[in-house]
């Protein structure tokens, strides 16, 4: 990731989320319970019962190997870091009774409606309670511009019409627990969700970015440039390495910034080459003023822009100078 999400206050959203887990618990540990106002009129209460009957009846080892994904899925940051390992709903079904794969159609459905559709409903609707109002208070506490996965595409407003996708790290469809989980939700672009992770698994991948953490963000873009053109990028970090390699699997990361970067090096040079015409400066002098203008760091993806000029700063005058240098020194 290029920055990470900065965790902010949504008393309301966690609220609601340790509502839901508490009768989870309360299920999974066979207490009595009575369940939240909200849920009286919905067909999530029904879903609710049909788990609990369904898991009284369900083996032993079923009932712990069922506690056992609660505890774990819910530690996504332990997840990311490949402290723990998730338990999927293919690992709990293997061998199941028939109570059991009641039981754990009931934890399926509880999971679709809660990310589908509880928020819609009029009770939390009417007090500003939905993803969008959500969505908003994201972006304004902790979205940089652009979207922190590629850094190439920008992230929609919260006054736009639409809103970004929430991805899930660990994917809905094969892991219990997650749906409505806060650490398992993140804005995401929609290049980035829908046509590079879509439902992968970044578990499967190896270590990953854990999208809260208050780390200090160190990886570091940079650039290979020879005869004008960009030969290889790189993304280095001395804490974060690991996690570079599951982004890159996960997301064609190196690839797009590099095609994104060779596509607009002839546009970045004209504005060298344009500074030295109109002030008199040399190319170092033009280049460093370049540089020094690529802040904010995300925003026009200036971040991109400058580890490509900083690239060219290596290149010397009575060097073989690539294709673009030459031009530059042709029309100065």
């Amino acid at each position: 990731m290029w920055y990470f999400y900065r965790k902010f206050d949504s008393e309301e959203i966690t609220s609601i989320v340790a509502q839901v887990n508490d009768l989870f618990i309360k299920i999974l540990d066979e207490h009595e319970f009575v369940f939240p106002d909200w849920m009286e009129p919905i067909i999530l209460k029904e879903y609710f019962k049909n788990l609990k009957s369904h898991y009284r009846l369900s083996l032993d080892e079923e009932k712990t190997k069922l506690i056992d994904s609660f505890n774990m899925n819910t530690q996504i940051e332990r997840i990311c870091k490949n402290e723990i390992s998730p338990i999927s709903y293919e690992e709990l079904l293997r061998n199941a009774s028939t109570d059991f794969i009641k039981c754990i159609e009931n934890i399926k459905l509880i999971q679709e409606y809660l990310y589908e559709n509880l928020l819609k409903l009029k009770h939390f609707s009417d007090k500003a309670m939905t993803f969008k109002n959500y969505y908003e208070n994201f972006y304004k506490e902790t979205i940089e511009y652009v979207c922190p996965f590629c850094g190439l595409d920008n992230m929609l407003t919260s006054k736009d019409l639409y809103r970004e996708a929430f991805d899930h790290y660990l994917p809905k469809s094969k892991y219990p627990f997650v749906s409505f989980l806060r650490e398992n939700l993140f804005p995401i672009c929609n290049t980035c969700n829908s046509l590079y992770k879509n439902d992968k698994n970044p578990n499967d991948y190896g270590k990953s970015f854990y999208p809260f953490t208050a780390q200090f963000n160190d990886c570091k873009l940079s650039f290979e440039i020879i005869s004008g053109k960009i030969e290889e990028t790189e993304i280095n970090s001395n804490y974060f390495q690991e996690e570079i390699e599951t982004w890159n699997s996960l997301l064609d990361i190196k690839n797009r910034i590099n095609n994104f970067a060779d596509f607009n090096l002839n546009g970045w040079v004209s504005n060298i080459s344009e500074a030295m015409r109109n002030y008199g400066v040399d190319f170092e002098h033009a280049l460093n003023a370049e540089i020094k203008a690529c802040k904010p760091q995300m925003q026009d993806h200036k971040f991109v822009k400058k580890a490509v000029l900083e690239a060219l700063q290596g290149v010397e005058e009575d060097d073989a100078l690539p294709t673009v240098l030459e031009k530059i020194l042709l029309m100065s």
